[in-house]
C-alpha cells in the first residue's frame, strides 16, 4: 500500500471524534449557562441529550464489536469452506494438521490459538501446543453435541491469554461434516475497538451470558459519578455496558443571548462540516476495504497505489494485502500437499486417478498411453525383518529409480503401500518392451550392488495395459487389467524382476524377466 503523498491530507477518526466532542461540549456548556438563567428546566434537556449520546455511543460500540467478530467469523468461514481443508481433515495426518494450524495462527492478526478438530470436537494433535485450553475443548464438544453455549465463547481464566473463540464447521464435497476449524483471538482486539470509541471518563465493560465481567477498558474504578447504559451485542450472547460521567449542573452567569446564538451557530456549522467530511471519507474508505476483502475472497486482490482518506484505514489495508499474499501461499502449499505422496515425493493416488481418467478420455483423440502397475516382491518380509525405516528407504529409492527412467511428460505415482504406477505417453509396443527390459534389469542390478540393501533384495513385478477407450470402457477397467497382469507376473517365481504386457493390447501378450532379457 502506497504511503501518503504530499498534499493528500488523511483524516483520523479518533482526532475527529475528539474535536467534535470538544466542540459539542463547548457549545453545550455555553448554551446551558445561558439557558439556566432563563429556565431551570433546560438542565433536563441537557441530561436527555447526554443520555441519548451515551445510548448511541454504547449502541455504536456494540455494533462495532459485532462487526469485528463478523469480520473474523467471515475469514474463518472462508477458510473452512476451502476444499483443501476438508481434504486435510479426511486424508491428512496429525502432523500435517498441526502444521496447517500453526500457519493459520501466524497468518491471521490477533490470533492466539488455532486447531483442526473432529466432528465431535476433539483436537487433532496436542491442544496445548496449538494453544487450545480445556475450556475451549469443552465448548467445541458441547457445540458438536447440539448443546447451547454462549457464542462466541469468552475465556479469561489465564492472565495475559484472555480471548474469544470462533468455531466453524467444515463440510466435505458430499455434504457431510468433516470436522471443525477453531481459532481464538486476543481480547485486546475488542478492547482496542472500545477504547477508540471512548470519550473522557468513559468505561466500557463486556459481560458474558452468565453475567461475568470479561473485559473492562479501565483498570480501576474512576473517582467520578457514572451512569450505566446496557445493551446486547447483536448476534452474540454478550452484554456491553457503558459507564459515562453524569453531566454536572452549572452556575455560569448569564451571557449575551446574541453571543450564545453566534457561538452555537458557528459550532453547529463546524460540527456539521467535519461530520459530513468524516462520514464521506469513512464511507469511501470502507467501500475500498469491502472491495479489497471481496478481492481477497476471490483470489484477485491487487494493491491500490492511491492513498486512503482516513489514517486508520491506511493501517488496515496493508494487513489485508499481507493476508491475501499469505492465503495465496497457503493455497499453493495445500494444493501441493494434496497431490503428492509425503514419503516419496512423487504423485499420490488422488492425482493418479485424475490423470488416468484424463488419459483415458484423451485416447479418443490421440495415441493411447500405457499404464504400468509395479509391485515390490517380498517387501513385507523385508520390512518386517529390517524395520520400517529401512522399508521407507527402499520405497524412496524405488520412487527415485522410477522417476529417473521416465520422461518429463510421463507420470510416476505411488498407489499405496509398496505399489507404484507409471503412465507412459506416446509409447509404441517396441519401445514399451525395451523400457520394461531395461527397467527390470537395472533395478535388479541396483538392488544387488546397493550397499545399504545388501542381503535384503526385492524385485519388481510389472503389469501393463493400454489406456485406450476402445479396449477398456472405464479408467477402472484399465487399472484392473494392468493390476491383473502385474499379479500374473508376480506368480512367476524366477528370483528376479519380471513383467507381463496385457493381452488385450494390439500386440500379442509379452512377458519377460531381468534374467532372461
Amino acid at each position: 500500500m502506497a504511503d501518503s503523498e504530499p498534499g493528500n491530507v488523511q483524516l483520523s477518526i479518533s482526532k475527529l471524534t475528539l474535536i467534535m466532542i470538544v466542540l459539542l461540549i463547548t457549545v453545550t456548556v455555553i448554551t446551558t449557562g445561558v439557558g439556566l438563567l432563563v429556565v431551570r428546566a433546560d438542565y433536563q434537556t441537557i441530561a436527555t441529550r447526554h443520555t441519548t449520546e451515551a445510548r448511541d455511543a454504547v449502541n455504536n460500540a456494540a455494533l462495532a464489536l459485532r462487526n469485528q467478530v463478523q469480520f473474523y467469523q467471515g475469514i474463518v468461514q472462508l477458510i473452512s469452506g476451502k476444499p483443501e481443508v476438508a481434504n486435510l481433515l479426511e486424508f491428512g495426518d496429525t502432523s500435517e494438521m498441526a502444521a496447517w494450524s500453526n500457519q493459520l495462527r501466524q497468518l491471521l492478526p490477533g490470533t492466539l490459538g488455532a486447531a483442526l478438530a473432529t466432528p465431535d470436537g476433539h483436537i487433532h494433535g496436542d491442544p496445548l501446543q496449538q494453544r487450545v485450553g480445556p475450556s475451549c475443548e469443552g465448548d467445541m464438544r458441547r457445540l458438536s453435541d447440539g448443546d447451547a453455549i454462549d457464542y462466541p465463547p469468552l475465556h479469561t481464566d489465564i492472565a495475559g491469554l484472555e480471548h474469544f473463540d470462533i468455531i466453524t464447521r467444515v463440510m466435505s464435497p458430499s455434504g457431510e461434516q468433516s470436522g471443525l476449524v477453531f481459532v481464538s483471538f486476543h481480547l485486546d482486539v475488542l478492547e482496542d475497538v472500545l477504547r477508540g470509541m471512548s470519550a473522557e471518563h468513559d468505561r466500557f465493560v463486556l459481560i458474558d451470558g452468565h453475567g461475568i465481567t470479561r473485559l473492562s477498558t479501565a483498570a480501576a474504578e474512576p473517582q467520578v459519578e457514572l451512569d450505566g447504559y446496557h445493551v446486547r451485542v447483536p448476534d452474540t450472547s454478550w452484554e456491553l455496558v457503558l459507564y459515562r460521567k453524569i453531566p454536572p449542573t452549572t452556575n455560569v452567569m448569564s451571557q449575551l443571548l446574541g453571543a450564545d446564538l453566534l457561538i452555537l451557530l458557528i459550532g453547529s456549522v463546524l460540527v456539521g462540516y467535519l461530520g459530513k467530511r468524516a462520514v464521506s471519507a469513512f464511507r469511501d474508505d470502507m467501500t475500498r476495504v469491502q472491495e479489497a476483502l471481496h478481492a481477497v475472497l476471490q483470489g484477485e486482490y491487487r494493491p491500490s497505489p492511491s492513498p486512503t482518506a482516513i489514517k486508520e484505514t491506511a493501517a488496515l489495508l496493508p494487513q489485508i494485502e499481507l493476508l491475501a499474499l499469505r492465503l495465496q501461499d497457503t493455497h499453493r502449499e495445500l494444493r501441493q500437499q494434496s497431490l503428492s505422496d509425503p514419503l516419496t515425493g512423487i504423485f499420490n493416488r488422488r492425482y493418479f486417478d485424475l490423470m488416468l481418467a484424463h488419459q483415458h478420455e484423451q485416447s479418443q483423440r490421440q495415441p493411447a498411453a500405457v499404464l504400468a502397475v509395479i509391485d515390490l516382491n517380498d517387501f513385507k518380509r523385508m520390512n518386517d525383518e529390517h524395520g520400517h525405516a529401512f522399508g521407507d528407504a527402499v520405497l524412496q529409492s524405488t520412487a527415485q529409480f522410477l522417476r529417473d527412467r521416465v520422461r518429463s511428460t510421463d507420470i510416476v505415482a505411488r498407489l499405496g503401500g509398496d505399489e507404484f504406477a507409471v503412465i507412459l505417453n506416446h509409447m509404441v509396443p517396441d519401445m514399451l518392451v525395451h523400457w520394461l527390459e531395461v527397467t527390470v534389469r537395472d533395478y535388479d542390478q541396483r538392488m544387488r550392488r546397493h550397499v545399504d540393501q545388501r542381503g535384503a533384495i526385492c524385485q519388481l513385478s510389472i503389469g501393463t495395459a493400454m489406456i485406450d477407450v476402445a479396449l477398456f470402457a472405464t479408467p477402472e477397467d484399465v487399472l484392473h487389467a494392468a493390476d491383473s497382469a502385474m499379479y500374473a507376473a508376480k506368480q512367476q517365481r524366477t528370483g528376479s524382476s519380471r513383467y507381463i504386457i496385457d493381452a488385450q493390447a494390439e500386440e500379442p501378450s509379452s512377458t519377460g524377466t531381468s534374467a532372461s532379457r
